[in-house]
């Protein structure tokens, strides 16, 4: 026993005694209903905000709100400021039932939406150029590919894209753990989520005892801080 102290003191990434479940980090996010509120940095560099914000609705239901604004690069663009906002619901065992998300480039001025519904496993996806669609298609989400006009509409190179399918795309695991940070001076105690590929970790996010967010890494140049705990 005072071996296993020991090594939790001098060696605490050692052990496995201050593992979490990822689902009680979850939970508690969803208990308390905090919302994170973070800046978003790319090499240092401030280029947005996002906005988390879980909900227990009065059905019993799990509900992830988030929006936000961006300038960055997406895949095969220039780099381009937009605005997003969408939701993400579950049941309560936090379960995806379904999500939405819309994506709006104010110049030229054009805007995403995107719903899945989980039930009937479908994914529907919509184009519009100002008032204007411009492109619709839904697709089953055990075989997503993006058609040739949708990603023409949205400025893409459907030949320079590989096919877009959920069998193609490993799933991330993700772990968590208790630890400390220190933040302007003071211990912090906090739940730290790991995302990792593989073997590689590619992101970390530090949570609260009460579930909001307040920093996070990656291993490709991106970072996110609340405001009071920069």
């Amino acid at each position: 026993m005072m071996a296993m102290l020991v090594r939790l003191e001098t060696q605490p990434d050692a052990t496995d005694i201050l593992d979490v479940p990822v689902s009680y980090i979850a939970r508690i996010m969803f208990q308390h209903g905090q919302q994170s509120f973070l800046t978003v940095r790319e090499e240092g560099k401030p280029i947005g905000t996002i906005s988390l914000r879980p909900a227990i609705e009065t059905s019993g239901e799990r509900s992830l709100h988030f929006s936000g604004a961006l300038a960055m690069e997406l895949p095969l663009m220039t780099r381009q400021r937009f605005n997003f906002n969408g939701t993400m619901d579950m049941d309560r065992s936090l379960r995806l039932l379904d999500f939405r998300a819309d994506l709006t480039v104010p110049a030229p001025h054009y805007h995403l939406s995107v719903s899945g519904n989980l039930a009937r496993k479908t994914l529907t996806c919509e184009v519009s150029q100002g008032n204007q669609q411009i492109a619709s298609q839904t697709l089953p989400l055990d075989a997503a590919v993006l058609g040739p006009a949708l990603l023409q509409n949205l400025g893409l190179d459907p030949s320079s894209l590989l096919m877009i399918s959920p069998a193609n795309i490993a799933a991330p695991s993700i772990t968590a753990r208790e630890t400390q940070i220190t933040l302007h001076g003071e211990q912090l105690d906090v739940y730290q989520v790991t995302i990792r590929e593989g073997t590689a970790t590619t992101a970390d996010l530090f949570v609260t005892q009460l579930g909001q967010i307040i920093q996070g890494k990656t291993t490709f140049g991106y970072s996110v801080s609340a405001e009071d705990f920069q």
